[in-house]
Protein backbone atom coordinates (compact mmCIF):
# COMPACT_ATOMS: atom_id res chain seq x y z
CA UNK A 1 0.00 0.00 0.00
CA UNK A 2 1.09 3.26 -0.67
CA UNK A 3 2.00 5.93 1.97
CA UNK A 4 -0.67 8.09 0.88
CA UNK A 5 -3.53 5.40 1.11
CA UNK A 6 -1.80 4.83 4.52
CA UNK A 7 -2.31 8.50 5.53
CA UNK A 8 -5.69 8.52 4.62
CA UNK A 9 -6.89 5.60 6.38
CA UNK A 10 -4.77 6.42 9.69
CA UNK A 11 -5.95 9.85 10.24
CA UNK A 12 -9.51 9.25 8.96
CA UNK A 13 -9.77 6.36 11.32
CA UNK A 14 -8.90 8.72 14.37
CA UNK A 15 -12.11 10.96 13.40
CA UNK A 16 -14.96 8.43 11.75
CA UNK A 17 -17.29 11.00 12.97
CA UNK A 18 -16.17 14.03 12.23
CA UNK A 19 -14.63 13.62 8.74
CA UNK A 20 -17.36 13.86 5.93
CA UNK A 21 -17.13 14.33 2.52
CA UNK A 22 -20.52 15.57 0.68
CA UNK A 23 -21.71 17.08 -2.51
CA UNK A 24 -25.19 18.93 -2.93
CA UNK A 25 -27.11 15.57 -2.62
CA UNK A 26 -24.96 13.18 -0.56
CA UNK A 27 -22.72 12.90 1.90
CA UNK A 28 -20.40 9.85 3.27
CA UNK A 29 -18.49 9.58 6.72
CA UNK A 30 -14.92 8.23 6.66
CA UNK A 31 -15.75 4.72 7.29
CA UNK A 32 -18.13 4.87 4.48
CA UNK A 33 -15.76 6.49 2.00
CA UNK A 34 -13.12 3.36 2.85
CA UNK A 35 -15.86 0.66 2.55
CA UNK A 36 -17.17 1.89 -1.03
CA UNK A 37 -13.47 2.63 -1.88
CA UNK A 38 -12.75 -1.09 -1.10
CA UNK A 39 -15.71 -2.17 -3.34
CA UNK A 40 -15.27 -0.08 -6.12
CA UNK A 41 -11.80 -1.49 -6.58
CA UNK A 42 -12.88 -4.91 -6.24
CA UNK A 43 -15.09 -4.35 -9.22
CA UNK A 44 -12.52 -2.57 -11.31
CA UNK A 45 -10.43 -5.48 -11.01
CA UNK A 46 -12.65 -8.10 -11.83
CA UNK A 47 -14.14 -6.36 -14.84
CA UNK A 48 -10.75 -5.79 -16.55
CA UNK A 49 -8.39 -9.15 -14.95
CA UNK A 50 -6.26 -6.89 -14.71
CA UNK A 51 -4.19 -5.98 -11.33
CA UNK A 52 -3.65 -2.48 -11.74
CA UNK A 53 -6.07 -1.38 -14.68
CA UNK A 54 -6.10 2.24 -15.82
CA UNK A 55 -9.16 3.69 -15.25
CA UNK A 56 -10.74 6.54 -16.87
CA UNK A 57 -13.48 8.84 -14.16
CA UNK A 58 -16.29 10.03 -16.43
CA UNK A 59 -17.73 11.73 -13.39
CA UNK A 60 -18.94 15.07 -12.28
CA UNK A 61 -17.56 16.49 -9.00
CA UNK A 62 -19.67 14.36 -6.48
CA UNK A 63 -18.87 12.13 -3.85
CA UNK A 64 -18.43 9.43 -5.90
CA UNK A 65 -15.87 11.15 -8.01
CA UNK A 66 -13.90 11.20 -4.61
CA UNK A 67 -14.60 7.41 -3.66
CA UNK A 68 -13.34 6.44 -7.25
CA UNK A 69 -9.86 8.67 -6.52
CA UNK A 70 -9.74 6.76 -3.47
CA UNK A 71 -10.26 3.31 -4.66
CA UNK A 72 -7.42 4.37 -7.03
CA UNK A 73 -4.92 5.01 -4.28
CA UNK A 74 -5.38 2.41 -1.59
CA UNK A 75 -5.65 0.28 -4.57
CA UNK A 76 -2.15 1.18 -6.51
CA UNK A 77 -4.03 1.94 -9.99
CA UNK A 78 -4.01 4.21 -12.18
CA UNK A 79 -6.20 6.81 -12.90
CA UNK A 80 -7.44 10.02 -15.14
CA UNK A 81 -10.60 11.57 -14.55
CA UNK A 82 -11.87 13.15 -17.40
CA UNK A 83 -14.75 16.14 -17.30
CA UNK A 84 -18.04 14.72 -18.77
CA UNK A 85 -19.20 18.09 -19.20
CA UNK A 86 -16.22 18.95 -21.91
CA UNK A 87 -16.98 19.09 -25.37
CA UNK A 88 -17.26 15.36 -27.08
CA UNK A 89 -14.74 15.57 -29.34
CA UNK A 90 -12.05 16.35 -26.70
CA UNK A 91 -13.37 14.08 -24.33
CA UNK A 92 -13.01 11.36 -27.58
CA UNK A 93 -9.16 12.58 -28.40
CA UNK A 94 -8.16 12.20 -24.30
CA UNK A 95 -9.46 8.70 -24.45
CA UNK A 96 -8.06 7.74 -27.62
CA UNK A 97 -4.57 9.08 -26.30
CA UNK A 98 -5.41 7.70 -23.04
CA UNK A 99 -5.61 3.75 -24.06
CA UNK A 100 -8.15 3.28 -20.74
CA UNK A 101 -8.58 -0.29 -19.54
CA UNK A 102 -12.10 0.94 -18.42
CA UNK A 103 -14.19 3.98 -17.94
CA UNK A 104 -16.20 4.61 -14.90
CA UNK A 105 -19.31 6.87 -15.26
CA UNK A 106 -22.55 7.39 -14.42
CA UNK A 107 -23.64 4.61 -16.07
CA UNK A 108 -21.23 2.22 -14.64
CA UNK A 109 -18.28 0.31 -15.11
CA UNK A 110 -17.41 -0.07 -19.20
CA UNK A 111 -14.66 -2.13 -20.12
CA UNK A 112 -12.45 -0.47 -23.40
CA UNK A 113 -12.45 -2.85 -26.24
CA UNK A 114 -10.01 -0.73 -28.19
CA UNK A 115 -7.83 -0.12 -25.20
CA UNK A 116 -4.02 -0.42 -25.62
CA UNK A 117 -2.46 -4.01 -25.43
CA UNK A 118 0.00 -3.07 -23.48
CA UNK A 119 0.51 -4.43 -19.54
CA UNK A 120 -1.00 -2.07 -17.26
CA UNK A 121 0.41 -4.07 -14.54
CA UNK A 122 4.16 -2.69 -16.21
CA UNK A 123 2.82 0.78 -15.72
CA UNK A 124 3.54 2.68 -12.62
CA UNK A 125 0.12 3.43 -10.77
CA UNK A 126 -0.86 6.94 -10.21
CA UNK A 127 -2.90 9.84 -11.56
CA UNK A 128 -2.95 11.08 -15.06
CA UNK A 129 -2.35 15.26 -14.49
CA UNK A 130 -4.02 16.79 -17.61
CA UNK A 131 -2.62 20.03 -18.97
CA UNK A 132 -4.92 22.89 -18.59
CA UNK A 133 -4.90 23.14 -22.42
CA UNK A 134 -4.66 26.77 -22.15
CA UNK A 135 -2.01 27.22 -24.71
CA UNK A 136 -3.60 25.33 -27.39
CA UNK A 137 -2.98 21.77 -28.82
CA UNK A 138 -4.09 17.75 -28.51
CA UNK A 139 -5.12 16.54 -24.73
CA UNK A 140 -1.35 15.81 -22.77
CA UNK A 141 -0.84 14.43 -19.76
CA UNK A 142 1.87 13.17 -17.46
CA UNK A 143 1.62 10.01 -14.76
CA UNK A 144 2.27 11.45 -10.87
CA UNK A 145 3.04 7.96 -9.18
CA UNK A 146 1.51 7.68 -5.44
CA UNK A 147 5.20 7.36 -4.12
CA UNK A 148 5.83 11.06 -5.50
CA UNK A 149 2.34 12.28 -4.59
CA UNK A 150 3.35 10.61 -1.24
CA UNK A 151 6.37 13.08 -0.70
CA UNK A 152 3.83 16.04 -1.72
CA UNK A 153 1.14 15.85 0.17
CA UNK A 154 2.38 17.10 3.71
CA UNK A 155 4.17 19.56 2.41
CA UNK A 156 1.14 20.98 0.26
CA UNK A 157 -1.32 20.65 3.47
CA UNK A 158 1.22 22.42 5.64
CA UNK A 159 2.01 25.12 3.15
CA UNK A 160 -2.28 25.83 3.09
CA UNK A 161 -2.53 25.40 6.93
CA UNK A 162 -4.53 22.43 6.35
CA UNK A 163 -5.26 19.67 9.02
CA UNK A 164 -8.23 17.46 10.39
CA UNK A 165 -9.95 20.15 11.82
CA UNK A 166 -10.11 22.41 8.15
CA UNK A 167 -13.58 22.48 5.75
CA UNK A 168 -12.16 22.30 2.00
CA UNK A 169 -14.99 23.56 -0.35
CA UNK A 170 -14.03 22.81 -4.23
CA UNK A 171 -16.16 23.74 -7.19
CA UNK A 172 -13.53 22.57 -9.53
CA UNK A 173 -13.39 19.16 -11.76
CA UNK A 174 -10.74 16.65 -10.94
CA UNK A 175 -9.91 16.49 -14.19
CA UNK A 176 -7.92 20.01 -13.67
CA UNK A 177 -4.45 19.32 -11.23
CA UNK A 178 -5.37 22.39 -9.45
CA UNK A 179 -8.48 20.66 -8.11
CA UNK A 180 -6.82 17.18 -7.79
CA UNK A 181 -3.86 18.75 -5.35
CA UNK A 182 -6.79 20.36 -3.79
CA UNK A 183 -8.34 16.92 -2.92
CA UNK A 184 -5.08 15.15 -2.29
CA UNK A 185 -3.90 17.23 0.61
CA UNK A 186 -7.25 17.41 1.94
CA UNK A 187 -7.80 13.81 2.19
CA UNK A 188 -4.01 13.68 3.47
CA UNK A 189 -5.05 15.87 6.29
CA UNK A 190 -7.90 14.38 6.79
CA UNK A 191 -9.96 17.74 6.51
CA UNK A 192 -13.84 17.52 5.66
CA UNK A 193 -14.54 18.04 2.14
CA UNK A 194 -17.93 19.90 0.23
CA UNK A 195 -18.24 19.63 -3.71
CA UNK A 196 -20.31 21.05 -6.07
CA UNK A 197 -20.21 20.78 -9.57
CA UNK A 198 -23.24 23.32 -10.29
CA UNK A 199 -22.37 26.04 -12.42
CA UNK A 200 -24.46 28.68 -10.54
CA UNK A 201 -21.66 27.35 -7.33
CA UNK A 202 -18.86 28.19 -9.64
CA UNK A 203 -19.99 31.79 -10.36
CA UNK A 204 -20.90 32.21 -6.91
CA UNK A 205 -17.92 30.76 -4.77
CA UNK A 206 -18.05 32.97 -1.95
CA UNK A 207 -21.67 31.62 -0.99
CA UNK A 208 -20.65 28.20 -1.69
CA UNK A 209 -17.79 28.91 0.90
CA UNK A 210 -20.34 30.33 3.37
CA UNK A 211 -23.18 27.50 2.79
CA UNK A 212 -20.69 25.02 3.59
CA UNK A 213 -18.95 26.44 6.35
CA UNK A 214 -15.41 26.26 4.27
CA UNK A 215 -12.27 27.42 6.34
CA UNK A 216 -10.31 26.77 2.94
CA UNK A 217 -10.53 27.21 -1.19
CA UNK A 218 -8.33 27.34 -3.58
CA UNK A 219 -8.97 28.63 -7.48
CA UNK A 220 -7.51 30.71 -9.83
CA UNK A 221 -7.55 34.36 -9.64
CA UNK A 222 -10.41 35.13 -12.00
CA UNK A 223 -12.29 33.64 -8.92
CA UNK A 224 -11.54 36.31 -7.23
CA UNK A 225 -13.56 38.75 -9.42
CA UNK A 226 -16.70 36.33 -9.15
CA UNK A 227 -16.48 36.37 -5.23
CA UNK A 228 -16.24 40.03 -5.31
CA UNK A 229 -19.21 41.07 -7.39
CA UNK A 230 -21.12 38.60 -4.67
CA UNK A 231 -19.37 40.04 -1.69
CA UNK A 232 -23.23 41.96 -0.57
CA UNK A 233 -24.57 38.47 -0.46
CA UNK A 234 -22.33 36.41 1.28
CA UNK A 235 -20.07 35.94 4.56
CA UNK A 236 -17.85 33.21 4.38
CA UNK A 237 -16.94 33.83 8.42
CA UNK A 238 -15.63 30.81 8.50
CA UNK A 239 -13.11 30.94 5.71
CA UNK A 240 -9.64 31.59 6.84
CA UNK A 241 -7.33 30.40 3.64
CA UNK A 242 -7.51 31.84 0.31
CA UNK A 243 -5.16 29.98 -1.83
CA UNK A 244 -4.63 30.82 -5.57
CA UNK A 245 -3.01 29.05 -8.13
CA UNK A 246 -3.11 28.35 -11.78
CA UNK A 247 -2.15 32.20 -12.80
CA UNK A 248 -0.12 34.95 -12.04
CA UNK A 249 -1.60 36.90 -8.71
CA UNK A 250 -1.62 40.21 -8.42
CA UNK A 251 -1.37 42.19 -5.24
CA UNK A 252 -4.73 44.12 -6.45
CA UNK A 253 -6.30 40.58 -6.43
CA UNK A 254 -4.79 40.02 -3.03
CA UNK A 255 -6.32 42.70 -1.34
CA UNK A 256 -9.97 41.96 -2.88
CA UNK A 257 -9.43 38.35 -1.02
CA UNK A 258 -8.62 40.38 1.87
CA UNK A 259 -11.74 43.17 1.76
CA UNK A 260 -13.98 40.21 1.61
CA UNK A 261 -12.57 38.70 5.46
CA UNK A 262 -10.81 36.41 4.90
CA UNK A 263 -7.06 36.60 6.80
CA UNK A 264 -4.78 34.77 4.71
CA UNK A 265 -4.12 34.56 0.99
CA UNK A 266 -1.48 31.33 -0.11
CA UNK A 267 -0.11 31.94 -3.30
CA UNK A 268 0.95 28.36 -4.73
CA UNK A 269 3.24 27.61 -7.95
CA UNK A 270 3.54 24.86 -10.28
CA UNK A 271 2.62 22.98 -13.25
CA UNK A 272 0.58 19.65 -13.95
CA UNK A 273 4.38 18.33 -15.28
CA UNK A 274 5.84 18.84 -11.80
CA UNK A 275 2.91 17.79 -9.28
CA UNK A 276 1.24 19.69 -6.84
CA UNK A 277 3.01 22.64 -6.23
CA UNK A 278 6.72 23.73 -6.02
CA UNK A 279 6.78 26.73 -4.37
CA UNK A 280 4.36 29.12 -2.05
CA UNK A 281 3.92 32.00 -0.48
CA UNK A 282 1.86 33.07 2.64
CA UNK A 283 0.57 37.06 2.88
CA UNK A 284 -1.75 37.89 5.90
CA UNK A 285 -4.25 41.34 6.00
CA UNK A 286 -2.51 44.41 6.56
CA UNK A 287 0.76 42.75 4.91
CA UNK A 288 2.94 44.74 2.77
CA UNK A 289 2.20 43.32 -1.21
CA UNK A 290 5.30 43.67 -2.88
CA UNK A 291 5.17 43.08 -6.68
CA UNK A 292 7.23 43.06 -9.86
CA UNK A 293 5.52 43.83 -12.78
CA UNK A 294 2.07 44.20 -11.33
CA UNK A 295 2.25 40.14 -10.07
CA UNK A 296 3.11 38.76 -6.74
CA UNK A 297 5.28 36.41 -5.09
CA UNK A 298 5.45 32.87 -5.06
CA UNK A 299 7.49 32.44 -2.22
CA UNK A 300 11.23 31.08 -1.96
CA UNK A 301 11.09 28.43 -4.07
CA UNK A 302 10.62 25.45 -1.87
CA UNK A 303 8.39 22.85 -1.02
CA UNK A 304 9.22 19.34 0.36
CA UNK A 305 11.10 17.83 -2.12
CA UNK A 306 10.56 20.33 -5.21
CA UNK A 307 13.08 23.07 -6.22
CA UNK A 308 11.60 26.43 -8.20
CA UNK A 309 14.67 27.70 -9.53
CA UNK A 310 15.58 31.06 -12.46
CA UNK A 311 17.71 29.83 -15.20
CA UNK A 312 18.01 31.75 -18.42
CA UNK A 313 16.36 31.65 -21.54
CA UNK A 314 16.43 33.80 -24.63
CA UNK A 315 14.21 36.98 -23.34
CA UNK A 316 14.76 36.70 -19.70
CA UNK A 317 15.10 34.36 -16.44
CA UNK A 318 12.70 30.91 -16.92
CA UNK A 319 11.48 29.58 -13.93
CA UNK A 320 12.72 25.97 -13.58
CA UNK A 321 11.54 22.76 -11.71
CA UNK A 322 13.72 20.63 -10.05
CA UNK A 323 12.89 17.57 -7.74
CA UNK A 324 13.86 13.89 -7.91
CA UNK A 325 9.95 12.94 -8.00
CA UNK A 326 9.14 14.43 -11.11
CA UNK A 327 6.69 12.46 -13.52
CA UNK A 328 9.28 10.71 -16.44
CA UNK A 329 7.85 12.90 -19.20
CA UNK A 330 4.22 13.00 -21.02
CA UNK A 331 3.01 9.67 -20.97
CA UNK A 332 1.27 11.01 -23.97
CA UNK A 333 0.58 14.35 -25.89
CA UNK A 334 3.47 16.54 -26.37
CA UNK A 335 3.36 20.76 -26.02
CA UNK A 336 2.17 22.71 -29.00
CA UNK A 337 5.19 24.99 -28.12
CA UNK A 338 8.73 25.31 -26.52
CA UNK A 339 7.78 24.57 -23.23
CA UNK A 340 6.98 23.15 -20.82
CA UNK A 341 9.77 20.13 -21.55
CA UNK A 342 11.73 17.71 -19.41
CA UNK A 343 15.48 19.07 -19.35
CA UNK A 344 17.07 15.82 -18.00
CA UNK A 345 14.52 13.44 -15.86
CA UNK A 346 14.75 15.78 -12.88
CA UNK A 347 14.35 19.17 -14.24
CA UNK A 348 11.42 21.08 -16.13
CA UNK A 349 11.77 24.14 -17.80
CA UNK A 350 8.44 25.81 -16.97
CA UNK A 351 8.24 28.30 -20.02
CA UNK A 352 7.20 30.80 -17.17
CA UNK A 353 9.35 33.94 -17.04
CA UNK A 354 10.66 34.89 -13.33
CA UNK A 355 12.09 36.96 -11.02
CA UNK A 356 13.94 37.19 -8.17
CA UNK A 357 13.79 40.23 -4.91
CA UNK A 358 15.43 38.67 -2.02
CA UNK A 359 14.74 35.58 -1.33
CA UNK A 360 11.51 35.71 -3.10
CA UNK A 361 10.64 34.85 -6.45
CA UNK A 362 7.50 35.99 -8.73
CA UNK A 363 5.80 34.74 -11.36
CA UNK A 364 5.55 36.88 -14.88
CA UNK A 365 3.64 35.15 -16.82
CA UNK A 366 4.44 32.78 -20.37
CA UNK A 367 7.80 33.66 -21.88
CA UNK A 368 6.18 33.91 -25.44
CA UNK A 369 4.26 36.76 -23.80
CA UNK A 370 7.09 39.03 -24.49
CA UNK A 371 7.23 41.26 -27.25
CA UNK A 372 9.79 43.67 -28.14
CA UNK A 373 8.56 47.11 -29.23
CA UNK A 374 10.72 50.29 -29.53
CA UNK A 375 13.98 49.05 -28.47
CA UNK A 376 12.38 47.76 -25.01
CA UNK A 377 10.54 44.81 -24.28
CA UNK A 378 6.53 44.54 -23.30
CA UNK A 379 5.05 41.89 -21.28
CA UNK A 380 1.99 41.15 -22.66
CA UNK A 381 0.34 39.27 -19.32
CA UNK A 382 2.13 42.76 -17.46
CA UNK A 383 0.29 44.84 -19.57
CA UNK A 384 -3.17 42.90 -19.14
CA UNK A 385 -2.37 42.98 -15.21
CA UNK A 386 -2.37 46.42 -15.16
CA UNK A 387 -5.07 47.21 -17.38
CA UNK A 388 -7.13 44.68 -14.84
CA UNK A 389 -5.90 46.58 -11.72
CA UNK A 390 -6.06 50.06 -13.22
CA UNK A 391 -10.09 49.54 -14.55
CA UNK A 392 -11.22 46.33 -13.45
CA UNK A 393 -11.16 44.82 -17.07
CA UNK A 394 -10.26 41.73 -18.31
CA UNK A 395 -8.46 41.47 -21.68
CA UNK A 396 -5.87 39.31 -23.63
CA UNK A 397 -3.42 41.43 -25.77
CA UNK A 398 -1.63 39.30 -28.84
CA UNK A 399 1.31 41.05 -31.19
CA UNK A 400 0.53 40.74 -34.50
CA UNK A 401 3.33 39.55 -36.92
CA UNK A 402 3.75 43.47 -38.30
CA UNK A 403 4.20 44.21 -34.69
CA UNK A 404 1.26 45.65 -33.51
CA UNK A 405 -0.68 45.14 -30.01
CA UNK A 406 -4.26 43.93 -30.14
CA UNK A 407 -6.17 43.93 -27.10
CA UNK A 408 -9.44 42.05 -26.80
CA UNK A 409 -11.16 43.75 -23.94
CA UNK A 410 -14.36 41.99 -21.98
CA UNK A 411 -16.57 44.93 -22.28
CA UNK A 412 -18.71 46.39 -24.55
CA UNK A 413 -18.05 48.51 -27.40
CA UNK A 414 -19.12 51.91 -26.08
CA UNK A 415 -16.90 51.64 -23.28
CA UNK A 416 -13.74 51.46 -25.25
CA UNK A 417 -13.93 55.13 -25.90
CA UNK A 418 -13.01 55.77 -22.46
CA UNK A 419 -10.69 53.35 -21.88
CA UNK A 420 -8.57 54.62 -24.71
CA UNK A 421 -8.51 58.24 -23.78
CA UNK A 422 -7.07 56.47 -20.18
CA UNK A 423 -4.62 54.08 -21.17
CA UNK A 424 -2.02 56.04 -21.69
CA UNK A 425 -2.22 57.62 -18.13
CA UNK A 426 -1.12 54.03 -16.64
CA UNK A 427 0.95 52.53 -19.88
CA UNK A 428 4.35 53.51 -20.94
CA UNK A 429 3.88 55.02 -24.29
CA UNK A 430 5.40 51.74 -26.16
CA UNK A 431 2.93 49.35 -24.72
CA UNK A 432 -0.34 50.91 -25.15
CA UNK A 433 -2.15 48.83 -27.75
CA UNK A 434 -2.60 50.04 -31.14
CA UNK A 435 -6.39 48.31 -31.39
CA UNK A 436 -8.68 47.39 -29.09
CA UNK A 437 -11.66 44.67 -29.61
CA UNK A 438 -14.74 44.27 -27.33
CA UNK A 439 -15.87 40.94 -26.60
CA UNK A 440 -18.69 39.31 -24.85
CA UNK A 441 -16.08 36.60 -22.61
CA UNK A 442 -12.53 35.93 -23.46
CA UNK A 443 -12.20 32.51 -24.62
CA UNK A 444 -11.48 30.10 -21.96
CA UNK A 445 -10.58 26.64 -20.78
CA UNK A 446 -12.80 24.40 -18.22
CA UNK A 447 -10.66 25.99 -15.47
CA UNK A 448 -10.94 29.39 -16.04
CA UNK A 449 -7.58 30.17 -17.58
CA UNK A 450 -7.88 32.03 -21.17
CA UNK A 451 -7.19 29.89 -23.91
CA UNK A 452 -4.33 31.46 -25.34
CA UNK A 453 -4.31 29.78 -28.83
CA UNK A 454 -7.94 30.78 -29.33
CA UNK A 455 -7.86 34.26 -27.76
CA UNK A 456 -4.52 34.94 -30.09
CA UNK A 457 -6.87 33.40 -33.32
CA UNK A 458 -9.20 36.37 -32.74
CA UNK A 459 -6.94 38.88 -32.36
CA UNK A 460 -5.38 37.82 -35.22
CA UNK A 461 -8.64 37.97 -37.02
CA UNK A 462 -9.61 41.26 -35.83
CA UNK A 463 -6.42 43.26 -36.07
Amino acid sequence: MNLLAERIRSVRSRRLSEAVIADRRTSVDASGLADAAEELRLALVRATGARRPLVAVSLPLCTDAVVALVAAIVGDLSVCFVDPSAPEERRRALLKALHPDVVLDRSGIRTVASSSTRAQDALEAGYVAMSSGSTGGGPKGVLSPWAAIDAFVPHGAAALDLDASSVWAEVSHLSYDLAMTNLLVALAAGSSLHLSGSLGDRLRPLGFCARVEATHVRLAPRFIDLAANERGSASPRTLRVWGSGGDRLSAADAQRVFDLGVATVVNTYGTSETIGFASAARFEAGDDLPTVHGALGIGRGSVGGWRTSLAPDGTGEMLTIESPHLPGGYLFGTPSGDFPRWDGPARVLTGDLGARRGEELFCLGRAGRRVKRSASFVDLDALDAEVKDAFGLATFTAATPEGALVSLVEAAGNDLDDLRRRLPTVLRPDSVPDVLVPVAQLPRTGNGKIDQAAAQLLAASAG
